[in-house]
């Protein structure tokens, strides 16, 4: 009962101090990738309707509206995806929920960390429970500022979610281990199959499992066997539906550079960069500052073999895997702490497969828990045993915790404000991450969003000019990236500055002929420019790149008939324009209309026919149908259609003025 009691005062401070570091999150607004999960995720925004296509969708499939293979390999993801459509059943687009619910998950890990680690190392009766290792290891891990990205972000949920799935699987392991009940071997294996259905590094746990019960447990060999069995067929079951789902995904790098940061570089290079990445995990682990979210290219940057930043932190993991392997038969803490870290690094630090980023802050989340509880090993064990009898040696432990949390905790809450919206992230970190064309693109990107809605004019105007800088910077640091591009061609027809807008959306085109919203963009931006010469000299230049795109040809069509009177040129481009996307009435219409000034009276009338199929209540349409029969003397159907015209335009005014 004692222990029960003392249970429940741990599990409530580190509930508390969960609050305590998280709270300034909860009024935070959506942010970086929630918009592909969430906001603007038409199977997340359906609520429970939704559950059925997040299950068997690629994870970005409700962003796209299509499966991309953005990444190799494809990305399954569901579980944390289906958490926030029950959220928005239950309560709508409300991030405050959303946030929380981060917060009292990150919570529980906190406690189920301190829970599997006081039955694995077994605390002495004589020592409080507020100097031991469990607990120690816990506050770090909460306090850890190198989290803040995983708990203030919504989406990082996932990460949540499969450290959780995982670490409640060793739980049960552990107890099964104690108790050799049945039911936890069960347990287990439904705990890892929701880590696995949450992210795809739970299964890293596979090997942390069997390893724990070794070092812990003096487990036998058909011990640990039979330990670990119940999560593999979690894991097989997980690996079925996830082909079912996703199907061959292929192996196939992808050609850009922000989803295959080694595009360019030479395997001597790729290896020599991926280990100063690895060094720079270490760095953030000791010293977590200048912290971001974007260690795209090129902010990591690609570096050899004779750069000492390689050089380094080879040593530094050759130095540390000695120690892991020098305590693997004495199975000390030090050792487990060091495998136990390597093992859930090693699926994100792309030394076996590619995972479309350098590294990122998140992917540290799962095994920063292995330098929390090396850290605390040394606090509460092996630095007071050097100080024999040295009078602080009593209080060494408190002290040394209380200052990492004290120092942890200011940073973490000092770094939770940058995660209120895109708009404080981006602009903040684009000067940490100032070499890298992702971040230099989002802040050019969202100042740009600022600028468009902002009502005071000087703002605007510095607004402008700060994205027009990380838009080109962008640009310089990768030429053929289509996002800056775009955004580039943007910002210059926001200020009216038509020449380049195109020369930007035509860089693009000869990149990709095919880039979509180059063409809606063009057409919307054509709408508002009165320039016909203009407008006539860009899009011929376009049909030289991409002859064959529907909009093109129906804009040339539209312009040479309706503004230049060049009837036979307008149908030669709209012909085209309806043979190659005979399903928008739009280009019928107007191919129609040039018909029947060019005197084709039966093609006008064919062509007006199959619009109508497509848009039977156009107001227009049943007007130049009513027209044309005029002209070819069928005056019943000529009035037929004109009153209908009348009617539809009646209806029209009529819905408009309730």
């Amino acid at each position: 009962m004692e222990h029960k009691k003392q249970d429940l005062i741990i599990y409530g401070i580190i509930l508390g101090f969960t609050i305590a570091l998280y709270a300034n999150t909860l009024t935070h607004d959506y942010a970086l990738d929630d918009a592909i999960v969430i906001t603007q995720n038409t199977f997340t925004k359906k609520g429970f309707s939704g559950i059925k296509e997040i299950l068997t969708s690629e994870s970005f499939t409700g962003f796209f509206g299509v499966k991309k293979n953005l990444v190799a390999g494809g990305r399954y993801r569901p579980l944390s995806v289906v958490t926030y459509a029950i959220e928005i059943q239950f309560f709508g687009m409300k991030p405050f929920i959303s946030h929380l619910v981060n917060l009292l998950l990150y919570a529980l890990t906190g406690m189920i960390i301190y829970r599997i680690l006081n039955l694995l190392l077994r605390q002495k009766k004589d020592e409080p429970w507020y100097s031991a290792i469990p607990f120690i290891t816990a506050l770090l891990f909460i306090a850890h500022p190198l989290h803040t990205e995983v708990i203030a972000n919504i989406k990082g949920r996932d990460e949540i979610l499969a450290m959780l799935g995982a670490l409640f699987s060793l739980y049960f392991t552990i107890l099964w281990s104690d108790t050799k009940n049945q039911m936890n071997l069960i347990y287990s294996a439904i705990c890892f199959f929701i880590g696995m259905m949450s992210k795809e590094n739970a299964v890293t746990f596979l090997a942390v499992i069997p390893i724990s019960l070794y070092y812990f447990k003096n487990g036998s060999v058909r011990t640990i066997t039979t330990a670990t069995i119940p999560p593999f067929i979690a894991f097989l079951l997980f690996m079925v539906i996830r082909r079912a789902v996703l199907g061959d995904t292929g192996s196939n790098m992808p050609d850009e550079l922000m989803n295959n940061p080694f595009l360019y570089a030479s395997e001597g290079e790729k290896y020599a960069t991926i280990f100063y990445t690895l060094g720079v995990y270490i760095k953030l682990l000791f010293l977590p500052t200048n912290l971001t979210f974007d260690y795209y290219p090129y902010h990591i940057p690609i570096i050899g073999w004779m750069d000492l930043r390689a050089i380094v932190p080879l040593t530094l993991y050759i130095a540390i895997g000695y120690l892991a392997l020098s305590g693997f038969k004495k199975k000390t803490v030090l050792s487990f702490s060091v495998i136990y870290y390597l093992a859930t690094l090693s699926i994100v630090s792309n030394l076996f497969f590619p995972i479309g980023a350098f590294m990122n802050e998140r992917f540290a989340y799962m095994p920063s828990l292995g330098w929390c509880l090396a850290i605390a090993y040394l606090a509460v064990k092996t630095i007071p045993s050097l100080m024999q009898s040295n009078p602080l040696k009593q209080y060494f432990t408190t002290g040394f915790t209380l200052v990492i949390l004290i120092a942890f905790s200011i940073r973490t809450i000092a770094r939770n404000p940058v995660w209120k919206n895109d708009f404080t992230l981006f602009t903040n970190d684009v000067k940490i991450s100032h070499n890298s064309a992702k971040s230099n693109c989002s802040a050019g990107g969202k100042l740009l969003e600022e600028a468009q809605v902002t009502t005071d004019s000087t703002l605007r105007k510095q607004y402008i000019e700060q994205s027009k800088k990380y838009l080109l910077k962008s640009i310089r640091i990768h030429p053929t990236y289509r996002d800056a591009l775009l955004l580039a061609g943007n910002l210059y027809y926001d200020t009216r500055q038509y020449d380049s807008t195109m020369y930007y959306y035509k860089y693009i085109l000869r990149l990709s002929p095919q880039y979509d919203l180059v063409y809606s963009n063009t057409e919307r931006i054509f709408n508002t420019i009165p320039d016909v010469q203009f407008k006539l000299n860009e899009l011929l230049e376009i049909s030289k790149i991409n002859p064959n795109r529907y909009e093109v040809n129906y804009m040339l069509g539209n312009l040479y008939g309706k503004y230049m009177n060049n009837i036979p040129a307008a149908i030669s481009y709209l012909e085209r324009a309806v043979a190659i996307n005979p399903r928008d009435p739009k280009g019928l219409k107007d191919l129609g209309v040039a018909y029947g000034i060019s005197g084709r009276f039966a093609d006008a009338l064919a062509q007006f026919e199959k619009a109508l199929q497509l848009a039977p209540e156009d107001v227009d349409l049943n007007a130049n149908i009513g027209i044309t029969y005029q002209r070819t003397g069928d005056m019943a159907k000529s009035s037929f259609y004109l009153q209908k015209a009348q009617e539809l335009k009646a209806k029209e005014q009529a819905a408009m003025n309730k």
